[in-house]
């Protein structure tokens, strides 16, 4: 085998690789992005279950909505899709809250794109029983 005809062989298998490398650091990117977020969504549900089961005065669902956006890191004008379920304005003890906090995912890298469908929310739920 001469050697002299393998000069280019190292370029072509770097062309073929290179796509598929970046592809899939760009995967773990967006999907360690997208766990964060859930995360912080998950966190701020909890907080925002957490606040309306130990309240001492009737639930403003307004004001617990506005605390739990200014709790997160995350922009106040992404967030903008948190329900809170109550079973009415004064819930007995041992009643259910649930809040979910809803988030649209947009991918930061434009070609990742492709693989979330238009209008992808990430969402995090928490349910905590009414104590008082």
């Amino acid at each position: 085998m001469n050697l002299n005809n393998q000069k280019g062989a190292a370029l072509v298998e770097m062309a073929i690789i290179l796509p598929l490398l970046f592809l899939i650091v760009f995967g773990i990117f967006e999907f360690g992005r997208a766990m964060f977020i859930t995360n912080t969504l998950n966190n701020a549900a909890r907080y925002g279950a957490r606040l309306a089961v130990v309240s001492s005065k009737p639930l403003d669902v307004a004001s617990l909505t506005t605390e739990i956006k200014n709790h997160t890191p995350l922009s106040s004008a992404d967030l903008n899709l948190i329900e809170i379920n109550i079973p009415n304005s004064s819930p007995s003890p041992g009643a259910a809250v649930t809040v979910t906090a809803k988030l649209p995912f947009a991918p930061v890298i434009p070609f990742m794109g492709d693989f979330f469908p238009s209008g992808y929310k990430l969402s995090g739920e928490a349910t905590m029983r009414y104590e008082l």
